[in-house]
């Protein structure tokens, strides 16, 4: 079961990484935002909006963005992107802790940003989601739902002449995959609950 009491031990077991990270605008933070029922609560996700030059235009994602110098640390990146993207106050209370900072390179660029992903807890009630310019649409997620095996799915893409193939998570009329499901990857490690990711995602290589 994946309740709120089991996500808090479970990151509370793992090692603390500090918000702080020598952050700077290599650094970028992401909220994972969980509501609702204890024992059963859902994730906040947004569809980025479509724009040019933006390697995540109209890609599921989690709230967020980059670190401002006015930021004490990237938790506060986290909780401002919030409340710009969506609406939501969090503050240190809502905390359940963080995952291990990812690195994520992009074309053309000779170092990574690196990615901070905060997890929250706001209560019981669902609240509300306000969006502003940058993002298409906003849902709330069963957490539960990237654990069934039937949602599991791939994305394929052309490039430069070839086919990609990248593992997915089917919500809606959307897919979650990239970044996202690398984050949702790290987040089931730590609960020791892996995705049931397809081992082999037909036509890879082809």
């Amino acid at each position: 079961m994946l309740s709120v009491e089991v996500i808090r031990n479970a990151l509370a077991a793992r090692q603390s990484t500090p918000g702080r990270l020598n952050a700077d605008r290599s650094c970028a933070a992401v909220a994972m935002i969980l509501a609702g029922p204890e024992e059963s609560p859902e994730l906040c996700l947004i569809r980025r909006a479509e724009k040019s030059g933006d390697p995540w235009s109209s890609h599921m994602a989690l709230p967020g963005g980059r670190f401002s110098p006015e930021d004490a640390d990237l938790h506060v990146t986290a909780e401002r992107e919030t409340h710009e993207e969506v609406g939501l106050h969090l503050d240190p209370a809502h905390r359940l802790g963080s995952l291990a900072p990812l690195s994520i390179w992009l074309s053309g660029r000779e170092q990574p940003l690196i990615l901070f992903p905060a997890v929250y807890y706001l209560g019981p009630a669902i609240p509300t989601l306000t969006l502003n310019h940058e993002v298409a649409e906003a849902y709330w997620m069963p957490l539960a739902h990237p654990w069934e095996a039937g949602n599991a799915t791939h994305l394929k893409l052309s490039a430069d002449g070839k086919t990609l193939y990248y593992p997915a998570i089917r919500f809606q009329d959307q897919v979650i995959w990239g970044i996202t499901l690398r984050v949702l990857t790290l987040f089931s490690d730590v609960l020791g609950r892996p995705l049931p990711h397809l081992e082999e995602i037909p036509g890879l290589g082809h």
